[in-house]
């Protein structure tokens, strides 16, 4: 029996790529949904109509996909995304659950400081340099940080443009996933791709390490208490360059409400520190 001849067909996914593929006259749109992973979570449009699912489709027709973004952000959030415990901590190699009292805090006068992870040890107070003396009450108030322990010190003081941001922008996570194609001395065990974490952060029911950030502008910066699973850290397309996850909005929002509901933690406390004014 002779095999039933193919044409293509192209399609611009939702995340900009244009993707190819070869079908029969006898496929329908619904039959070109089945071959897509995202399934039935998107509608396909031409000339700006909205095509039907039974529908058949012609040689080198160029098709749009619409995506329904609340639909796929439900079906993912949970496979993408897990929790964050917040009232356990590991400290000094015992886990211990403490509520810790929210302070305000008061930043000194800004002198145009622009350090990048500047090493110093927690602690002792002579690894910092005196003109950054300064911010020594808000380091000392970082929690769970051992004295002697090695950490680094960001300070950007710069006059931000209105609608612009001075450090980097958008929704990301701290971590660009693994570099591949690394020559072999610079993988882990023998060929394991390298993966990178900005700030050493260990996560799993406890929390070692990781990043303190504050800022003297209110409400300009959010943290989600949630994070990647860590066999999808690099999986093509989830985390982009230098850890861009702004595709996931809707993924990540999804799976910290689902987060209040389970941990009544959440619920009760608001983690939000506000500095008084300069």
């Amino acid at each position: 029996m002779a095999e039933k001849a193919t044409f293509p067909i192209y399609i611009r996914h939702f995340d900009g790529s244009q993707r190819a593929f070869d079908i029969t006259l006898t496929d329908t749109v619904k039959d070109v949904k089945e071959m897509m992973e995202e399934g039935d979570m998107f509608d396909l449009i031409y000339a700006g109509a909205e095509l039907d699912d039974k529908q058949t489709l012609e040689p080198n027709m160029e098709l749009e996909m619409v995506v329904d973004r609340q639909k796929l952000a439900e079906s993912r959030a949970d496979e993408i995304f897990c929790y964050v415990g917040t009232s356990f901590w590991e400290y000094g190699g015992e886990t211990v659950e403490e509520e810790r009292e929210l302070i305000e805090m008061e930043f000194p006068p800004p002198t145009d400081i622009n350090i990048n992870m500047m090493p110093f040890v927690f602690g002792d107070k002579n690894s910092i340099p005196s003109e950054y003396h300064g911010y020594l009450p808000l380091i000392e108030n970082c929690w769970n940080l051992r004295p002697g322990k090695i950490c680094y010190l960001t300070i950007q003081e710069s006059l931000v443009k209105k609608d612009t941001s001075q450090r980097r922008a958008g929704l990301h996570i701290e971590t660009p996933g693994s570099f591949e194609n690394l020559h072999p001395k610079h993988r882990l065990g023998g060929g394991e791709n390298r993966r990178v974490d900005w700030g050493g952060d260990v996560m799993e029911y406890s929390c070692d390490g990781g990043i303190y950030m504050s800022s003297t502008v209110s409400d300009s910066c959010r943290v989600f208490n949630c994070r990647i699973r860590e066999d999808k850290l690099t999986e093509p397309g989830i985390v982009r360059s230098h850890g861009d996850v702004s595709h996931l909005e809707p993924e990540i929002k999804l799976a910290c409400e689902k987060r209040k509901e389970l941990d009544p933690y959440v619920q009760n406390h608001v983690l939000n520190m506000r500095p008084k004014a300069l």
